[in-house]
């Protein structure tokens, strides 16, 4: 069954609830085998550049918590591992415009299946929820480049935030672990919806809870 049938699907049986869509982006939105974004200026800039060393660095000193450790230790430690990150922005001193030339010369390809559901959403005012650990700043031109980016969608991820064309901050980190939170603050203005939630992992599906939404597991 395509995204938009399983929207359609939920649709006919909402009654008087409000429909909204939740969704990751890499992996799910992209296709399996593309790029992932928080990783992506590294790879556009060069595994030897200074920018990946730095990366790499913090991976060998954060990635473990990626599965290890009890979940308060993740918690924290994916919290530190994504602002040392985005850190990283602001230390190399990042142009704005850097997003996009790598979003044109990396691999980084759309589901068809994804797409169709974005314009569907957009032609019948569904709300679209698109909450990534990703990178923000590529996330949206990729999505404006391929001609979905929409007014009713929300992108909830890392975003480094620019004075003129100045590096000097980042919003507040969004890792696998506090997807969820989030999500809620946006959510609250909603009093009575039931989500349509789509992910590439298992840990995607669990950002509402099961009585609140339909989860729809994507294949790789």
């Amino acid at each position: 069954m395509s995204f938009k049938e399983e929207i359609v699907k939920v649709l006919n049986n909402a009654g008087d609830k409000e429909i909204i869509v939740v969704c990751d982006f890499d992996g799910t939105i992209t296709t399996a085998d593309s790029d992932v974004t928080m990783n992506g200026m590294a790879k556009f800039f060069g595994y030897e550049s200074d920018f990946a060393k730095d990366r790499t660095a913090l991976y060998e000193e954060y990635g473990k918590y990626l599965t290890e450790g009890d979940d308060m230790t993740r918690y924290k430690m994916q919290n530190k591992w994504w602002s040392a990150q985005m850190e990283l922005f602001k230390k190399h001193n990042v142009a704005p415009d850097s997003y996009t030339n790598a979003g044109g010369k990396l691999n980084f390809m759309l589901r068809k299946d994804a797409c169709d559901m974005l314009a569907f959403c957009d032609k019948n005012d569904i709300p679209v929820f698109i909450v990534s650990s990703g990178l923000g700043n590529m996330i949206i031109p990729l999505l404006a480049f391929s001609g979905n980016l929409s007014g009713n969608m929300r992108v909830i991820a890392n975003f480094v935030r620019y004075d003129e064309d100045k590096p000097v901050s980042y919003t507040p980190v969004v890792t696998p672990m506090n997807k969820s939170a989030h999500l809620a603050l946006e959510l609250e203005p909603f009093e009575n919806y039931h989500a349509v939630v789509f992910g590439n992992e298992q840990s995607d599906l669990g950002i509402i809870p099961a009585d609140l939404c339909t989860t729809v597991l994507i294949e790789n």
